[in-house]
């Protein structure tokens, strides 16, 4: 066999974002809207400003409100039921802050359809915040998943009682918001905040060429002692880290056995911290390779985390077992001239799992 097909062929991709912070709501009678997101961007490949989305009842599409100043990459927005709508948008308001004092956001602007959508929140002179670590179940609503969306949470809390009530008005009628099992105990409100955000995807669907990885320039790739092997990705965008091992390493697959299959395990990790993984398997059948990954992994909170986090995580089960209803399939031509890919995730289990807004009553 000769040709490209006979290099080193690396089929996963890897990348890592990071956002400022966030604030997030379920909207539980809006006759429009079932929930609401506000992001703030301020840093030298995005620029500064909000990045408001709203998803829609209907049919769980997503429309966006993007502040002019951003920079943002629309195919990393595939949520919900999809994109509906993508509008540049200059807010009237635009604050979010998240910080140990508190959580503020003051918003107004106006969508598609000329509701105006208001946002006043503030929880400051409540305490100090004491934020946790949280994997968002945000992978458990995506119905035609682009890759595998890691968005892990720093400092996350949900908004405390005691302060000025949280108020959400959208063409003029007041939103309410779902409830957390427990409130007379831990007297929050079902207003999510986190600051920062590390955004890792992982394997984006795709068609096309796939070149060989050159040993002596292998970017993002990690080659085992003898550069015959792949043990790894590894990608760094500002404070924010993401890596992929395998083991054993990933072969060069034009070596591999005629219909005998080849297997591994692989993790994730992002800032450090173990999400999830699984097991991989490859088998060639003349000039093509079948490729899987397979989610066995469950998301395991890490130990030391404030009580909130650990009843969050318990009694809503989504949060860690969502990644496992994902699946990834790659056919990979060795043909010579030029290797080719073709992979996409699907999600597993039946329909996606709405214990979540179940749990809250969103």
């Amino acid at each position: 066999m000769s040709g490209v097909g006979t290099g080193l062929l690396c089929p996963f991709d890897l990348t890592v974002d990071q956002i400022a912070r966030f604030l997030n709501a379920e909207l539980t009678d809006d006759p429009v809207y079932d929930g609401i997101e506000l992001q703030w961007f301020d840093d030298a490949w995005h620029g500064t400003g909000m990045l408001a989305f709203l998803s829609r009842r209907v049919d769980r599409r997503v429309d966006y409100y993007v502040d002019p100043g951003l920079t943002l990459d629309r195919s990393s927005y595939q949520l919900g039921g999809g994109t509906g709508r993508w509008v540049t948008t200059d807010f009237e308001q635009a604050r979010l802050e998240v910080d140990t004092d508190g959580v503020v956001a003051d918003v107004r602007f106006t969508d598609v359809d000329g509701r105006t959508v208001e946002v006043a929140v503030d929880d400051r002179g409540t305490g100090k915040r004491h934020g946790g670590e949280l994997l968002a179940p945000v992978g458990s609503g995506i119905d035609d998943p682009a890759s595998l969306l890691l968005v892990y949470l720093h400092g996350f809390d949900l908004l405390r009682r005691g302060g000025r009530p949280p108020r959400i008005r959208i063409d003029g009628r007041p939103a309410s918001t779902g409830a957390l099992p427990g409130g007379v105990l831990h007297r929050r409100h079902l207003i999510k905040a986190a600051a920062p955000l590390t955004v890792a995807t992982l394997c984006r669907t795709r068609t096309g060429p796939l070149d060989p990885v050159d040993p002596d320039d292998p970017g993002d790739v990690r080659l085992d002692d003898a550069a015959s092997g792949i043990v790894g990705l590894a990608t760094r965008h500002g404070e924010a880290t993401a890596t992929l091992s395998l083991d054993p390493a990933f072969p060069q697959l034009a070596t591999l056995a005629e219909g005998r299959p080849e297997t591994g395990s692989w993790r994730v990790a992002v800032d450090g911290a173990a999400i999830t993984g699984g097991d991989w398997r490859a088998v060639r059948h003349g000039q093509r390779v079948e490729l899987e990954l397979e989610v066995t992994r469950r998301w395991d909170p890490p130990p030391r985390q404030p009580a909130l986090m650990w009843l969050v995580t318990r009694v809503v089960p989504t949060f860690r077992r969502w990644p496992t209803t994902y699946c990834w399939a790659a056919e990979i031509s060795l043909e010579e001239g030029r290797a080719g890919v073709s992979a996409g995730w699907e999600r597993t289990g039946g329909a996606r799992d709405d214990a979540y807004r179940r749990a809250t009553r969103g």
